[in-house]
Parts: structure tokens; sequence; C-alpha cells
């Protein structure tokens, strides 16, 4: 129960500041994507963003909360890695109507 309030805490005391070129350049790469008809591969690179930004806003969070123990980096990398390997592989994956 202990570990459910210092993670609510975790996500509720925290700012999320991600900085605009970053949002613009989403923005313009999602837009062409939508353009070319290019759908899953919008999907995928929102993921990469949103992964990244996860990653490198709250890393500093992340040392603190898991201390010298990289393992928790580690699975969330390992995580990160595992689900684009799944989307790479819903790229490939055409239905019976495409």
């Amino acid at each position: 129960m202990n570990t459910g309030i210092s993670l609510l805490q975790f996500f509720s005391e925290k700012d999320f500041s991600v900085p605009v070129w970053e949002v613009a350049l989403l923005i313009l790469i999602n837009s062409i994507c939508i353009l070319l008809g290019r759908y899953k591969l919008g999907l995928f690179i929102s993921y990469f963003f949103v992964f990244y930004w996860g990653f490198m806003l709250n890393r500093p969070y992340f040392i603190d909360m898991l201390g010298n123990m990289t393992l928790g980096l580690y699975l969330y990398a390992a995580a990160g890695v595992i689900m684009a390997f799944i989307i790479v592989i819903g790229l490939f994956i055409k239905r019976a109507g495409e």
C-alpha cells in the first residue's frame, strides 16, 4: 500500500514540461504520416516520442526512487524495446481488406 501512495505522489506532484521544438517536430512528423496515409507509422513515432519524454524528463526521479539500483532503468528500457518490436511486427501485418 505504501508503494501505491508513493507512486501516486510521484505522478501527482511533478511538473511536465516538454520543449516546444520537440512538440512541433512530433506534430510535423505525424502530420506528414497522416497526409501519406501511414497511420501505423505515425503511432509508432508517437510512441517513441512519449517513451523518450517519459524517460529523459523523469530520469532524475527514477534515479532518486531506485537509488543505485540500475535494474529499474534496464527494465524500463527493455519494456520500451519489447513494445517497439511488437509495433514493428504490427507495421508489417496487413488486414484482409488492405
